[in-house]
Order: structure tokens, then C-alpha cells, then sequence
């Protein structure tokens, strides 16, 4: 796994190579963009660039792990917003359709990428965030099943149910099979549809 930066300055140009790492990924492909071309755009040296990459599928996944941390905090965020489970529910997926919008970059990269040396860097530095994100989900899940208003999932299940068709339509959208992004009752559609497929319903 690449070096961590420690500092002000070593995160600032962390994070330099990181945005230029994304523009050039987007724009060329992962195959097709070299790392010269990322340290130039990022007016990094050679050597700043290897001290925190050791390669390119590193950097990668680096990128992904960026990003993923940064839906994850939205997530989390609009989470906290709300009290009952059914406008939690519904908010997340209007939170997820506007943050793919507004970060289409980051999410064609999150939707698209599949090399599995990528996946695998970006699961090595995710895992300790995924495991907070997950743990974060399931204390907040836990006592809305306990007391009968959401069904007793997994994590991993209930965001499959919650997310699912919202990010198959965005895909669908970031790929250019539609136009447009989900409209507002197209995404009211989605969002009522994943209440449905979680509320918990009397046996």
C-alpha cells in the first residue's frame, strides 16, 4: 500500500495527484494514462509522486478509495438529518442521485472501474473506513428493526435493497444510455421504492 502523507503539505500534494489522477483516468483511460502525465498536471516531482504510489494501479486505487470515502460521508451526513426511518430512507437516495450528479467525475470512476489490481489496492486502504461506514449503518439500522420498522438485514443487504435500482439508473446514465439524470419524480419513484423494499411489514 502506497506511503501516507503526515503533513499539511504532504496531504495538500496527495491530494493534488489524487484530482489529476481522476481528470487523467476520465479523460484517457486507466490503460492509456501514464504517470508522467499525472505529475506534470499535478506539478508534482517524480520523486513525490513514487514516495506516495508505488504504481499506477496503486494510484488507482487510491482514486477510487477518495472517492468512495467522500460518498460515504455524504451518506452518513444525510443520515444524521433525519429522525424517522422512512425520511432517512427516502433522503439517501435523493443524497445519492445529487451527489452523482454533482461529482459525475467521481462517480463514473466508483461505477466503472473493475481491474481487480485497482479493487484491490482501494479495498486495502478502504478497509478500515468501509468497516466505520458499515458499523455506523447497522447502529443506526438496529433499533428501527428491533422495534418492528425496518427488517432485521444485513448491512450489505439493506444497502443493496436501498441503492440498488438508484445506481443502476445512474449508471445508466453516467454510461449515456439516458440523457438525463433521474428527474425529481423519477427519483421520488426510486426513493418510495426503496422504503418499500425495507420497511419492515406486518406478518
Amino acid at each position: 500500500m502506497e506511503s501516507r502523507a503526515s503533513t499539511p503539505v504532504g496531504q495538500a500534494r496527495r491530494e493534488a495527484i489524487i484530482d489529476a489522477a481522476l481528470h487523467q483516468f476520465l479523460t484517457k483511460g486507466l490503460t492509456a494514462t501514464t504517470l508522467k502525465e499525472i505529475q506534470r498536471e499535478s506539478g508534482s516531482s517524480t520523486g513525490s509522486l513514487y514516495h506516495l504510489f508505488k504504481s499506477k494501479e496503486a494510484l488507482a486505487g487510491a482514486v477510487y478509495a477518495d472517492c468512495s470515502v467522500r460518498h460515504q460521508r455524504a451518506f452518513l451526513d444525510e443520515l444524521g438529518r433525519h429522525d424517522e426511518p422512512e425520511a432517512a430512507v427516502k433522503g439517501i437516495v435523493r443524497m445519492h442521485i445529487a451527489w452523482c450528479v454533482e461529482n459525475p467525475g467521481m462517480a463514473r470512476f466508483l461505477a466503472t472501474i473493475s481491474e481487480p489490481a485497482v479493487l484491490e489496492a482501494a479495498e486495502a486502504e478502504l478497509k478500515e473506513g468501509n468497516e466505520r461506514f458499515a458499523a455506523a449503518v447497522r447502529a443506526w439500522w438496529r433499533p428501527h428493526a428491533h422495534y418492528g420498522t425496518l427488517q432485521p438485514l444485513t448491512a450489505a443487504q439493506g444497502l443493496a435493497l436501498w441503492l440498488g435500482p438508484a445506481q443502476e439508473w445512474i449508471r445508466a446514465w453516467l454510461l449515456g444510455a439516458f440523457e438525463k439524470p433521474p428527474s425529481k419524480a423519477e427519483t421520488e419513484l426510486l426513493a418510495d421504492a426503496a422504503w418499500l423494499c425495507l420497511r419492515e411489514t406486518a406478518k
